[in-house]
C-alpha cells in the first residue's frame, strides 16, 4: 500500500471510520472483447457509524466503574454529523490538494456508490450528478440508507488557487493528529499491538520519544 493512504487510512481508522483502500475499478478495453483493465483506482473509501466508540473494558473486580471510552472523538476537522453515517470517496495526494480527473466521472463515481452500497442502482445515477455538482449531498429514505456522502481530498499542502471546493485535509494536520492521539492515551495504548503498520510505527516513535533512556540523560549513538 502507498504510504500516504496508509496514513490516511489509520487516521480515519482513529476516527472510527471502516475503510477500503485502493480499490479498482475495471472497464473494458477499447476494441478487445472479452478483455478488461483497471480504469482508476480508489484511495479510500471510508464509512463512520455515528455512535462509535472505543471501549476499554472496567476491571473484573471494579463492579462500581464505569467504562470508558477513548480514541473514536472525531477529529472537529471532519465536521462529522452527531446523527447520520457519513461516507467519505477520497483522493490521497503526497503535493497539491486535487481529485483525480477519473474520480470526477459519473461512471467511476457511480462505480464507488455502488460498493458502498447506500443507495440501490436506480438511484446511483442521480447522486453520482449530484456529487460531481455540490462534492456532498444527504441520501434521506426511502431512497436510500440515510447517509452523508463527501468527496474527500488528503494532500501534502493546499494550493489556494486551486483549493478543491471539497473536504480538505493536509497529511501534516493527519500526522500530528496521530501522533496527540497516541500521547494523549498513553497509559492505555503502552501494551497494544497495532495491526496497522503506520500506526505500530508512530505508537513506538511515541513511546521512543518518552523512554527511560532520555529520562536518564544518557546520549546515543
Amino acid at each position: 500500500m502507498n504510504t500516504a493512504v496508509g496514513l490516511v487510512e489509520s487516521y480515519l481508522r482513529l476516527n472510527g471510520y471502516f475503510t477500503v483502500t485502493e480499490y479498482q475499478v475495471q472497464h473494458p478495453v477499447a476494441r478487445q472483447p472479452g478483455q478488461y483493465e483497471t480504469a482508476t483506482d480508489l484511495d479510500v473509501l471510508a464509512v463512520h457509524l455515528p455512535w462509535a466508540a472505543e471501549t476499554v473494558l472496567r476491571h473484573p473486580q471494579g463492579a462500581g466503574e464505569d467504562r470508558c471510552e477513548v480514541l473514536l472523538a472525531g477529529d472537529p476537522v471532519l465536521a462529522l454529523a452527531p446523527d447520520v453515517p457519513d461516507v467519505l470517496i477520497g483522493e490521497v495526494k503526497e503535493g497539491a490538494a486535487e481529485l483525480n480527473r477519473r474520480l470526477r466521472t459519473p461512471e467511476v463515481l457511480y462505480a464507488a456508490l455502488r460498493r458502498i452500497g447506500c443507495c440501490p442502482e436506480g438511484h446511483i445515477a442521480d447522486a453520482s450528478a449530484a456529487l460531481l455538482q455540490e462534492g456532498e449531498m444527504i441520501f434521506r429514505p426511502p431512497h436510500s440508507v440515510a447517509c452523508r456522502v463527501r468527496l474527500a481530498a488528503f494532500c501534502g499542502y493546499v494550493d489556494q488557487a486551486h483549493r478543491p471546493t471539497v473536504l480538505t485535509i493536509t497529511l501534516g494536520h493527519i500526522l500530528r493528529y496521530v501522533a496527540d492521539r497516541l500521547a494523549a492515551y498513553r497509559p492505555v495504548l503502552r501494551s497494544a499491538q497495532f495491526g496497522d503498520p503506520i500506526l505500530n510505527l508512530l505508537n513506538l516513535v511515541e513511546k521512543a520519544g518518552t523512554g527511560t533512556t532520555a529520562e536518564r540523560g544518557e546520549q546515543k549513538v
